[in-house]
């Protein structure tokens, strides 16, 4: 095997992803010549026509200039992995009914490109992985080639740790965790990340980056399962669980609680608590989390249920977070097949999914559940006119709409009341 790729081509599979395409736009922003790769046809289409599929901010402009200067593409054809200096991997890995991690499309596309891997070739993981599987990576490619990790090709574990809609602004801001096994491997993918980086590599053993990325996913999705807790336990006692949290954050250095919700999902946080238990006894943090952020739909089903006879009930947001529009692992599902396994029939409302939108179709549901605050969804007095029904059972635990009125302390509060409150308001 020869060099033969072209200095300064970047191939990246997945590109067409909510992570792959920022990532993809960025880079033809800093000069790289980019080819994204993904199997998804019609979304390369669409991204070869400058439009954005989904909600990210700053990538359409970005996007648009890079297919305007030629530097950027999206196909189907993988081919430009062995002509290009850079490959980047960024395919989902998600975990099979059994909850164990699924990295076959992975290994698929390492083997099928290991043959044609031309030397000094840079392989950047980015996929979220299980900790050791960058090292099988290297034994695969090592043993498939002859070729030597550090002399003859470059692997690396970068992972991604942007928040969904703000990626293309944190890719250049956050610290980079660099996963190597050699020096030379560290430098590559540091040269690499510093032509549009605006912080600092940090270096780590591979599976230290796989467990940091893990890390701070999880370190999230634990500490959102104490608000919750937090909430269920003030619920216990009558109190408002949002003005204990609010009142102790305050001006205090060492704690920073975040607000209980009732939608704590998403295709990262909902899996890779599973990647990190594997191999200990005592998973009961996480594993503990999982259940309280699981079980929030349904204690507040049951908590509504208890308040009237629940035939039709709004579920306000589908996608997994506020102003996104990704419905993937989002809790509002789980709630809708709640509801029709109590013969109530769900009404979904998002913005963001055009088979959601408007208002109209809650008119006189018996509750609505806030799954997801979306900014739109603020104007509550548009959203009860909608609904039409002084009864209706209103559930925001994330207590969106009665942040500055204490209507309820577990936010469930009926239509009448918000409007005597928004009344008094005007």
């Amino acid at each position: 095997m020869s060099a033969q790729f072209k200095p300064n081509t970047v191939a990246i599979v997945g590109a067409g992803g909510h992570i792959g395409m920022p990532l993809s736009a960025v880079l033809a922003e800093a000069g790289y010549d980019v080819t994204g790769i993904d199997r998804n046809a019609a979304v390369n289409e669409i991204l070869m026509r400058g439009e954005v599929p989904y909600v990210e901010h700053g990538a359409e402009a970005l996007l648009k200039n890079g297919l305007a200067k030629k530097n950027l593409r999206f196909t189907a054809d993988d081919a430009a992995l062995a002509a290009s200096e850079t490959v980047i991997l960024i395919i989902g890995t998600p975990v099979d009914d059994n909850l164990n991690p699924r990295i076959d499309p992975l290994l698929e596309i390492l083997q099928k490109h290991a043959p044609r891997m031309p030397r000094g070739q840079t392989i950047i993981l980015r996929s979220t992985v299980s900790p050791g599987t960058t090292e099988l990576l290297k034994t695969i490619l090592e043993s498939t080639t002859g070729l030597r990790e550090g002399v003859d090709f470059f692997l690396v574990f970068a992972p991604e740790r942007v928040l969904q809609t703000r990626a293309v602004e944190e890719i250049k801001s956050l610290p980079q965790l660099i996963g190597a096994f050699s020096d030379a491997g560290f430098s590559k993918a540091k040269a690499f990340f510093e032509k549009f980086l605006k912080n600092q590599c940090i270096r780590l053993a591979p599976v230290e980056a796989e467990l940091g990325k893990l890390i701070t996913n999880m370190s999230r999705y634990i500490s959102f399962a104490m608000a919750n807790e937090f909430y269920m336990i003030c619920d216990a006692y009558g109190a408002n669980s949002h003005k204990v949290i609010n009142a102790c954050n305050k001006d205090y250095p060492r704690l920073n609680l975040p607000r209980p919700g009732s939608n704590v999902g998403g295709p990262c946080l909902y899996k890779d608590g599973y990647y990190l238990i594997d191999r200990i006894s005592y998973p009961e943090i996480i594993a503990s989390a999982f259940k309280i952020n699981e079980s929030v739909t349904r204690y507040l089903l049951e908590k509504v249920r208890g308040k009237t006879q629940l035939r039709r009930a709004g579920i306000i947001g589908m996608a997994f977070k506020a102003d996104c529009d990704d419905t993937r692992n989002s809790l509002s599902f789980k709630l809708q097949k709640q509801l029709r396994g109590m013969y109530c029939a769900p009404v979904p409302v998002d913005p963001y999914l055009p088979e959601f939108s408007g208002y109209e179709r809650l008119k006189g549901v018996d509750a609505i559940f806030l799954m997801t605050p979306h900014r739109e969804f603020r104007d509550l007095e548009a959203i009860l006119a909608a609904v039409d029904n002084p009864n209706c059972v209103i559930c925001d635990m994330w207590n969106f709409w009665s942040e500055n009125v204490d209507l309820a302390h577990d936010g469930i509060y009926t239509a009448a009341d918000a409007a005597k409150v928004l009344a008094k308001q005007k």
